[in-house]
């Protein structure tokens, strides 16, 4: 995706309305993922990985047999590995733009549906903003902000 140069993201004033201070509070969206929306989707910059839980799959009616058996290990933030199921590739919407991603899928409860990290983050060129509770990318169409719930 090709952009002119003037086309930069910025946060200002505007896009803390309705944010009640003082918060601590990370980004949780929403987002349409294969044909369905996700709720409860935490954007994470300290993840390396993406991650869907397979409950999620299920809910989405999105057969077992779609998931590539690879199982690897994840380690989370307090040091405890966590083994995946294995790997999936899903289409996510966002504004207009339809893309690929790849998530590792784990069967643990979680208190995510999703987790959107640095590959997400990175392919999109999006830039969250936990402070402004929001996202910004841009696209053909020119700078596009998911709002955070």
């Amino acid at each position: 995706m090709t952009l002119p140069r003037e086309c930069g993201v910025t946060f200002d004033d505007e896009d803390r309305n309705n944010i009640q201070d003082p918060h601590h509070d990370g980004l949780i969206i929403t987002l349409y993922i294969s044909n369905c929306f996700v709720r409860m989707i935490f954007v994470d910059n300290g993840s390396s990985v993406n991650i869907i839980q397979l409950d999620t799959l299920k809910r989405e009616n999105i057969p077992e047999f779609e998931i590539i058996s690879k199982s690897s290990v994840l380690v989370v933030f307090n040091g405890e590995a966590k083994s995946t199921v294995g790997e999936i590739k899903l289409p996510v919407y966002v504004e207009g733009v339809n893309s690929i991603h790849k998530y590792c899928v784990i069967n643990a409860l979680t208190p995510f549906n999703v987790i959107l990290g640095r590959p997400w983050i990175h392919e999109m060129k999006a830039v969250p903003s936990t402070y402004h509770q929001c996202i910004k990318m841009p696209t053909p169409w020119g700078i596009i902000k998911i709002q955070g719930d």
